[in-house]
Parts: C-alpha cells; structure tokens; sequence
C-alpha cells in the first residue's frame, strides 16, 4: 500500500482519466455518477448556498450540484490537470463553477466559508484525517453538513488479495473504516453524525463493470489505452470484485453537521 497523496504529485493521466469516464460516466472519476450525488447529498437543500467540493477531480459532480441542487459550488483538487477538465467542463456547461489549486488537508480558506462541504472519494487519498475533519469544521458555517462518500476498508487486516488490489492500482490511498470517520467526526466536533455502508450495492455493480470490459466496453478499451494498460485494468477490476466480496472494500456515505452553537 502506498502512502496518501499529499505531495502534489499527478496520478491520474488521460488514460486512466478516459477509462473512469467509460466505466463511471463522464465527468466521474469514482462510482455512482450522478445518482451517487444525489445519494450524498440526501435530502440536504443546497438551493443558493455555498458549498466546497473537497477533492473535486474533473468536476463532474460540481454540475450535478449546480444544475440540479442549485449551489453556488467552489471546487478544490491537488492535480492541476484534473482541474484544467473541470474548469472546461463548468465552461463548456454554461456554469460559473470557482476553482482553486490546494491541498485538501490545509484547506485555504476563511473560518466559516462554506454553508456545506461535499466530498466524493477523496478523503482516501489523506492520511491525516483528523487535522482535515478540524480544517472542514473550521471552514463551515455553525449549522453546515459535511456530506461525504468514500472507499473504506473493512476491520479486519489486509488479505493477500486486498494488498494485490492496490498494486495493481498504484494510487496513493490511506484507507480507514467507516465507524473510525464517525469517531473522528464526533472528535472534531461535529453532531448529527450518520454513516451508510455501500458495499453490497456496489459489489454487484463492480461484478457487472468487469463483465462489460470483458464485452462491450473490450474494443473501447482497447483503443483508448492499447492492449498491455486494457488487460492491466480488466485484472484491476477482477481483483476489485473479490476485495469487495471479501468485505475488505467497503464504499460508504456518511453525513455530519456542523452544530448552531
């Protein structure tokens, strides 16, 4: 397993960029699409508020929270690249969308900026979590929800399986279990605190994804990455159906409010 991504450095090329859009939809560098957005935000009205989209990759999910829960979002990644998409994105779109270059775990903004923080799998890159639950505390207004998904682990220690899942990955990930981030959550300080374990669900959509690379999606992912990086990534994703089977990987939500006083 490799250490978080915390040094600025660019993980996600074109390549592996197009591949998440084929398989997640695009502007979406992680499962669920535009219904996961939806499922994250729950029934929290962002209609006129200002909210951050914490680790907001090519900003996919920035459009889904303008167009449809009317926000008025900022969206902030390490990955210039990734941002550079999301500000063509927003433009192509019509949308007046903010984005800024930063570290997510020293967020570089004023006490009480946003009305909510969302954020959609990205805290796995983070190995100090507990300093950026403090930093979105601090940047949210008394009243603000932090509202979140991610890749999480299981409690039991790493199969065989799971550590050959991350090697074929390459990314940088510092995973943790769901009822650590409520731990951590309530630690910061925030109440209101609620988490929903994603695997089953996801589990057999992973299970469908790997069935489609191996048919529908084979030529596509042929021409997009060649031959050698397309089996890499079939392998990747049969190693990701059995760590989700094993219940090492395990997606959730959670959801956690800032308190009036």
């Amino acid at each position: 397993m490799t250490p978080s991504q915390e040094d600025g450095d660019e993980e996600y090329d074109d390549e592996l960029v197009g591949l998440l859009e084929l398989v997640w939809g695009d502007g979406f560098l992680a499962p669920g699409g535009t219904a996961s957005v939806h499922r994250t935000v729950g029934a929290v009205d962002l209609s006129g508020t200002e909210v951050l989209d914490l680790g907001c990759g090519i900003g996919g999910a920035d459009l889904v929270l303008t167009r449809e829960h009317g926000a008025r979002v900022t969206g902030i990644d390490l990955e210039p690249s990734l941002l550079q998409r999301a500000e063509s994105r927003a433009a192509a779109a019509g949308l007046d969308i903010s984005y800024q270059l930063g570290q997510v775990s020293g967020l570089p903004f004023a006490d009480e900026r946003f009305d909510h923080v969302f954020t959609h799998a990205a805290i796995i890159h983070v190995a100090n979590k507990p300093a950026l639950f403090a930093e979105i505390f601090r940047t949210l207004k008394p009243g603000g929800w932090l509202l979140g998904y991610d890749w999480l682990r299981g409690t039991d220690p790493y199969t065989p399986e799971m550590h050959y899942w991350f090697e074929l990955e390459g990314l940088h990930y510092a995973m943790d279990h769901l009822n650590n981030y409520l731990t951590m959550l309530s630690q910061a300080g925030f109440s209101s605190i609620s988490g929903d374990d994603d695997n089953e669900r996801y589990r057999d959509i992973a299970h469908q994804e790997y069935s489609r690379m191996r048919g529908e999606w084979f030529a596509k992912m042929t021409d997009l990455l060649g031959q050698e990086r397309r089996d890499h990534f079939i392998e990747d994703w049969r190693a990701l159906t059995v760590v989700l089977d094993q219940g090492q990987l395990r997606p959730a939500y959670f959801r956690a409010q800032k308190p009036i006083s």
